[in-house]
């Protein structure tokens, strides 16, 4: 996909986090790489794609081992290419979510939405990495008590989200850890404070860090 629709493309950036974590300015502030086209929240839409293609895989690797019967229920199983089935997906939700101009370095989108993943986290951005274009995962935190204190996760019991909070931090941290190549975790309150801190991030990514226009993103009120 990379090589001949978008000739110039460098990979792809995933801001993965949870509501109120301040990914609406660091999703402004990676915007502001030249020919960068990162678009916001799906509502999730690739989850759907990534459990249709974990069913594929299963109907293929439990009775796709060998040639069925037409008769048989399962029969066409073995017919089945998973790894073809998911790149085919993801190739369709970059043509129809992401919609990148053919002249972009990098594409993606940022998504609040993974505490529903728990367990299933590391299996979908190993997903990721195997479908986008040079796959690089942006986790962003913040302050637990921050979060549970902002907008809609007031009417939910603040102990349960102060820990939904720390087990998903550390789920980021563990994933970073591992893949530190194609991985950065940043923290709201850092980033806020100086945008500098982010050098780190644009360098591995091959990038210059433009403190003036991170500056003007910081600098503007956010509406939501």
């Amino acid at each position: 996909m990379a090589g001949k629709k978008y000739p110039d493309l460098k990979g792809t950036l995933l801001i993965v986090t949870y509501g109120r974590s301040g990914s609406t300015i660091l999703q402004s502030l990676i915007q502001t790489i030249p020919d960068c086209h990162l678009v916001g929240e799906n509502y999730n839409t690739l989850e759907g794609l990534f459990r249709a293609a974990q069913r594929v895989r299963k109907t293929r690797n439990t009775w796709g081992k060998k040639d069925r019967p037409a008769n048989h229920p399962w029969y066409g199983a073995d017919q089945l290419s998973p790894k073809r089935f998911e790149r085919r997906l993801v190739d369709l939700f970059v043509d129809e979510v992401i919609r990148p101009p053919q002249d972009v370095r990098w594409f993606g989108f940022k998504e609040i939405r993974y505490p529903s993943f728990q367990d299933d986290l590391p299996k979908f951005l190993n997903f990721c990495r195997r479908n986008f274009p040079n796959a690089f995962f942006i986790f962003n935190s913040r302050d637990a008590e921050s979060v549970a204190n902002s907008a809609w996760w007031k009417r939910h019991p603040h102990e349960k989200v102060v820990s939904m909070v720390a087990d998903m931090d550390r789920r980021f941290a563990e994933f970073a850890e591992e893949h530190p190549a194609s991985s950065h975790h940043v923290r709201y309150e850092e980033l806020v404070r100086d945008p500098t801190c982010l050098a780190p991030l644009f360098e591995k990514l091959g990038e210059e860090l433009d403190i003036e226009a991170a500056q003007r993103v910081l600098a503007r009120r956010l509406t939501h």
